[in-house]
Order: C-alpha cells, then sequence, then structure tokens
C-alpha cells in the first residue's frame, strides 16, 4: 500500500493528529485488496524538537503497522 500524509492536527492538548491516506498500489489486484483507507494517528505525546519529517514518519509507520 501506498501511504502519504493527508492533514496535520496540533490538539490543544499537545498531542497531534495525523490523516494518512493509503491507496493499492496494484491496478488490478489478483485477490481481493483495500482500494483506498482513511485513518487517523493520534500521537498523545511527541519530540517537539525533533524534525516534522521524522514525527510524519513515525505516524506513517504506525499506520503501516495497523493496516498488516
Amino acid at each position: 500500500m501506498k501511504l502519504e500524509v493527508m492533514s496535520i492536527s496540533f490538539l490543544r492538548s499537545g498531542a497531534l493528529s495525523v490523516e494518512v491516506g493509503a491507496q493499492s498500489q496494484k491496478d488490478a489486484p489478483a485477490e481481493p485488496s483495500l482500494d483506498v483507507v482513511k485513518m487517523w494517528v493520534y500521537l498523545p505525546s511527541y519530540n517537539k524538537s525533533a524534525p516534522m519529517d521524522d514525527v510524519l514518519e513515525a505516524a506513517l509507520g504506525i499506520a503501516r503497522q495497523s493496516l498488516r
């Protein structure tokens, strides 16, 4: 599955909510599969001094694990 960050929300609690979109990479899969998925990854705490790319990659990693 191809995953991409669709939006980022900074919550009042200090948490981060990341909307992730997932799409099948196959045009015509031979077996049943998901076509499009949207999910929100909730990060209750994260290193605010870390580069945003690192935080988003962590969110994508959580999304990948949940799709297994």
